[in-house]
């Protein structure tokens, strides 16, 4: 990671953060610059419910992403760590080549714990556990590459992660406990779903939009011998502005909320473990129930020097308008070689099935798909 001297501004934003120019940090705030770029090609084969192979979709496709970080940091005299993280990302699957300015926060460390503000995912997020994977560009668990559209845009793939409700990286303070005996908090807030607090805030409700951002999560790691356990579980809650424009028909869960657990246990070069995502979905079913979304993910691997293998499986299942369920299942074997530092080739095939038990619809699909990758971090 290439390091950096940060100008007068930097420099001079740390010293009031500390308290005034005249008790700035000894040490001026130094920057690294890291990164990554990913690319992957897939070979599909999708069959609808009528056995044929799925209309105008590819049999082939090739996809990339890129995200470059800033960071930066000092300790004071007091021994508290001020810095901030700024991430660039070029989600460029589409071949356009566009960039964002992703996650961006800053943040105070201690003896109390950390405590971030800025735009960055939820206490809930950054405690999630993911399955077990030989390849963490692909897997069943929102992977950076999804070539294989099940037909639904809903079911795009398993998450445990993202509950899909609102924006993860919207405004938000966001605490951190120290870790006690293997325990560890933490807990977040965001006042509005679309930033729209900023600058004298949004003056009026928005139908569908989501506020008051809240998330608590908790997680335990603790090594027993040769064996290492981590447990979380977490929850975050959203609340409608407003449902509809007609105030007299209810149409939508006023609160929308997401629960969390997860697990793994890691012996030698094996590991084992999963996550199950339950997400309350914002749109009532047409005869006012609510709908809800399940998630859940099972994972093992085995990692020796330069080599990777993994095995997944990965589940979903969501209410539908007209009170039916649709059913996902991902199973994927992948692996990856490292070939030197920070670069890597990566390859997975996966298989997939989609149940579409909506009325009057056929989106019924099964897929097959080999999927070859490699990524350059620095």
């Amino acid at each position: 990671m290439k390091k950096v001297l940060l100008g007068t501004t930097a420099l001079a934003v740390a010293g009031m953060v500390a308290g005034g120019a005249a008790n700035a940090a000894e040490e001026p705030i130094t920057a690294g610059i890291g990164g990554y770029y990913k690319a992957a090609m897939a070979f599909l084969s999708e069959d609808n419910d009528a056995g044929q192979f799925a209309d105008n979709r590819n049999s082939h496709a090739l996809g990339q992403d890129i995200e470059i970080g800033i960071s930066g940091s000092t300790t004071l005299d007091n021994g508290m760590t001020v810095g901030f993280v700024a991430n660039i990302e070029g989600n460029g699957g589409t071949g356009t080549g566009s960039a964002a300015l992703d996650e961006r926060w800053l943040f105070f460390r201690g003896g109390f714990g950390q405590f971030r503000i800025g735009t960055t995912e939820s206490a809930r997020q950054e405690m999630t556990n993911f399955a077990p994977n030989g390849a963490w560009n692909f897997g069943v668990n929102t992977p950076f590459f999804i070539f294989a559209n099940p037909g639904n845009a809903t079911f795009f793939n398993v998450r445990t992660y993202d509950d899909g409700l609102g924006n993860e990286d919207n405004m938000k303070v966001i605490y951190f406990s120290p870790t006690f005996n293997g325990f560890r908090i933490g807990a977040s807030y965001a006042p509005d779903d679309n930033n729209q607090q900023q600058y004298g805030g949004n003056t009026t409700d928005v139908v569908g939009a989501l506020q008051n951002n809240a998330s608590i999560s908790a997680e335990f790691a603790h090594d027993f011998g040769s064996v290492n356990i981590r447990l979380m579980a977490g929850y975050e809650q959203y609340v409608v502005e407003t449902c509809n424009a007609a105030a007299n028909v209810q149409t939508c869960e006023d609160d929308p909320a997401s629960t969390q657990f997860g697990g793994t246990l890691n012996f030698g070069e094996w590991s084992i473990g999963g996550g199950w995502l339950e997400t309350e979905q914002i749109a009532l079913a047409a005869s006012g129930a609510g709908r809800d979304r399940t998630d859940y993910d099972l994972g093992i691997s085995y990692w020796s020097g330069p080599i990777g293998v993994g095995l997944q499986w990965g589940h979903a299942e969501i209410d539908v308008a007209d009170g039916t369920q649709d059913e996902l299942d991902i199973y994927a074997l992948n692996a990856t070689y490292v070939i030197g530092p920070g670069i890597d080739v990566e390859a997975q095939i996966d298989m997939g099935q989609f149940d579409d038990e909506t009325a009057g619809t056929t989106l019924d699909n099964d897929w097959t798909s080999l999927l070859i990758g490699t990524s350059v971090s620095f």
